[in-house]
């Protein structure tokens, strides 16, 4: 009986993996803390069903370069408690990374060449009023900040990837390294998005990409790594679908390309 958690640094994620939950447990739950006390659930973890004893699932939000414990516990059909496990991993991040919660097979690592200054709007009003020399202001709080990054790409591929990034058209998590503080993260709405070359004949690009912070999409927006359109972008048929992926599970353990989110 246990709780392992493992670092993938293809999508950027921490799997987890439970195993030996008991007989009579049906499901499971996953979350986190980085401090003892307040806990948060895991994106797609609030109902995991445990199979065969087992249960798993990735997160992608982890807080980079602190000391994480991961908590899982399971119950019974009856909502009765039956295990808990915890473990511990300290996972830094070594690029800045682009990742989308709904669409979590488009996260890409990018590269940052510099960023706009940073504003924050105000929502006040001032309202001049006869006989007075003296405006009355009328507050609101202020807005969320944005900025523009711009970013850099050196092959054909990874711009192809970075506009599927950006044409899915869904809130973007930008995680940063634990060493990085000279721009904020967080999640943010992406602007209108423009490209240019470096030199004429060159494969490098130089994005612009304005970022207005929003709020953290809500526990349903749960994407999965391989979708509807990864399995028919991979595969021409059931027969062929079923010869590569023995179980449902093997073909859920797969991973997306960025191109699947386009539809045709």
């Amino acid at each position: 009986m246990a709780l392992g958690a493992t670092y993938d640094a293809v999508l950027s994620r921490c799997r987890l993996a439970m195993t030996g939950a008991g007989g009579t447990a049906v499901t499971a739950l996953f979350d986190r803390t980085v401090d003892g006390v307040t806990y948060t659930t895991i994106r797609g973890g609030s109902a995991v069903t445990v199979t065969a004893t087992n249960a798993h699932v990735d997160d992608y939000e982890f807080n980079p370069g602190v000391l994480i414990t991961y908590r899982v516990r399971t119950y019974t059909a009856g909502a009765v408690l039956v295990n808990t496990f915890t473990t511990t991993i300290t996972q830094d991040l070594t690029d800045v990374w682009l990742k989308v919660p709904a669409a979590p097979f488009l996260n890409s690592p990018v590269t940052v060449v510099d960023r706009s200054e940073i504003s924050r709007k105000s929502r006040a009003g001032l309202f001049p009023v006869v006989g007075r020399t003296l405006p009355v202001m009328v507050g609101d709080v202020a807005s969320s900040i944005s900025y523009t990054l711009s970013l850099l790409t050196s092959t054909a591929a990874a711009e192809r990837d970075l506009d599927f990034l950006f044409a899915s058209g869904e809130v973007v998590l930008l995680q940063l390294p634990s060493t990085v503080q000279h721009f904020p993260g967080g999640y943010f709405a992406v602007g209108d998005v423009s490209r240019q070359t470096t030199l004429r004949l060159s494969p490098r690009r130089v994005w612009s990409v304005p970022l207005t912070e929003v709020a953290q999409p809500g526990p349903a927006v749960v994407g999965s790594a391989y979708t509807w359109n990864s399995a028919v972008s991979d595969y021409a048929d059931w027969s062929a679908t079923i010869a590569d992926n023995a179980t449902w599970a093997d073909l859920l353990a797969r991973t997306g390309t960025p191109s699947d989110v386009i539809v045709g």
